[in-house]
């Protein structure tokens, strides 16, 4: 059968009702609208968190520690019974961790096809304190040249550089969360407490504001040399930082790292795997909330066409008479169902598109696991084809059954009926 035809009977069929029809495609078209609109407010926070964090922090961690230290008396006594033996309550050795080697580790790293950079890192904490204010920091001590390769840390240094921390003998870069706890501004001076209760000044050259709390209230930056005085580690080292070619793959490499180094290696997503599950749980109610949007759409096209069908009734009828076929009369009702579909994913489309970016534009001060002075909206074009794939898929199969229906009845029953 040629398809113009039953293209032009479901054209008339749309068009004779056009109020029941703009219905149908108000409810597809809010269904996508929500659905973009909502995919992109929640994906958005969890891209802004990996991007901040990738960028700001190493994709992996080396630690000085092994992920599971043996028991040496539990080994030997294992060894002289020829069993198996545990010891419970055993108090460690009070021994300086650090890592051995850490040149030839570092040396070994660059070498390595999927790392970037790799940089020497010396942690600990420390209290800082600004006349009567004190708080405590996470201290890192760092060389500037090769932690900028692995972390770019001149891209959320506020009026400076990392290279500033060589502009005097005792420089440091804070976050902007400590720094505005404690009332602190670039060029002020503040005090370090050492282990043994001494106190030592140190100038601040520079805040940071990645927009990860996290690590803007918690983290502070300064020489290697420096790190290793204030925390009495000599000229020892206790973490090395590496950079991937490409961070997705930091779980795989970081085990492979750590079978190499014997150290405990810890990925980017491992470190915030806590953080990334809040993440799949806002995407699972996500889908849930919209989902249920576009079956409530579906149910409203159902409706439409079933209505429409018993309305038309004598005209399938007349149609069948006319030689078309029960196939031919499904078709014209399935166009139907798609043309709302179709019309409605591109209205929503572009609804979508336009409410996101009203959202995105307000001014909505956020400080919680991330910071930012507006919704963070992920306005990409991927939402867009998946919303509009499920609109289609939920309005196909809510179209599929008033079709077969239309396709079945049998037209002298129907034209003996409406005699």
């Amino acid at each position: 059968m040629n398809p113009f035809p039953l293209i032009r009977i479901a054209r008339r069929h749309l068009l004779h009702n056009t109020f029941r029809t703009v219905i149908s495609v108000s409810g597809v078209a809010v269904g996508v609208m929500f659905m973009i609109m909502l995919s992109a407010l929640m994906t958005g926070f969890e891209k802004k968190f990996v991007t901040e964090t990738v960028e700001s922090s190493p994709h992996i961690t080396i630690y000085d520690e092994e992920r599971q230290i043996p028991d040496e008396f539990a080994q030997w006594l294992s060894k002289q019974s020829g069993g198996i033996a545990t010891v419970e309550g055993a108090r460690p050795r009070d021994r300086r961790r650090r890592i051995k080697k850490p040149g030839e580790v570092v040396s070994m790293l660059r070498n390595m096809p999927e790392v970037e950079a790799a940089a020497l890192n010396v942690v600990g904490t420390a209290i800082v304190s600004f006349g009567s204010r004190e708080r405590g920091v996470g201290l890192m001590g760092i060389e500037p040249e090769d932690q900028e390769a692995v972390s770019e840390l001149d891209t959320y240094i506020q009026g400076g550089r990392v290279f500033d921390l060589y502009s005097s003998g005792g420089a440091m870069l804070l976050g902007s969360g400590i720094a505005n706890l404690l009332g602190v501004n670039k060029g002020d001076t503040v005090n370090i407490k050492l282990r043994d209760g001494e106190t030592r000044p140190l100038k601040i050259v520079g805040i940071f504001k990645t927009g990860v709390t996290t690590i803007d209230y918690s983290r502070a930056y300064t020489l290697i040399s420096v790190a290793q005085q204030l925390l009495g580690m000599g000229r020892d080292v206790n973490q090395i930082v590496v950079r991937l070619r490409d961070y997705a793959s930091a779980r795989e490499t970081a085990a492979r790292i750590e079978s190499m180094v014997h150290y405990r290696t810890e990925s980017w997503q491992e470190a915030n795997e806590n953080f990334l599950s809040i993440f799949v749980i806002q995407q699972v109610i996500t889908y849930l909330v919209t989902g249920g949007i576009m079956i409530v759409a579906a149910f409203g096209i159902l409706n439409v066409l079933i209505m429409l069908v018993m309305e038309k009734l004598p005209e399938i009828a007349m149609l069948k008479s006319m030689g078309y076929s029960g196939r031919d009369v499904t078709m014209i009702f399935l166009m139907e169902g798609m043309v709302i579909g179709w019309i409605g994913v591109l209205t929503g489309c572009i609804l979508g598109y336009w409410l996101t970016v009203f959202i995105g534009s307000l001014p909505i001060p956020m400080k919680g696991l991330i910071e930012s002075e507006h919704l963070v909206m992920n306005n990409a074009l991927n939402l867009y084809y998946r919303a509009g794939i499920a609109a289609m898929i939920v309005t196909l199969l809510a179209s599929v059954l008033p079709a077969m229906r239309a396709g079945r009845m049998d037209p002298v029953e129907t034209l003996r009926g409406h005699a």
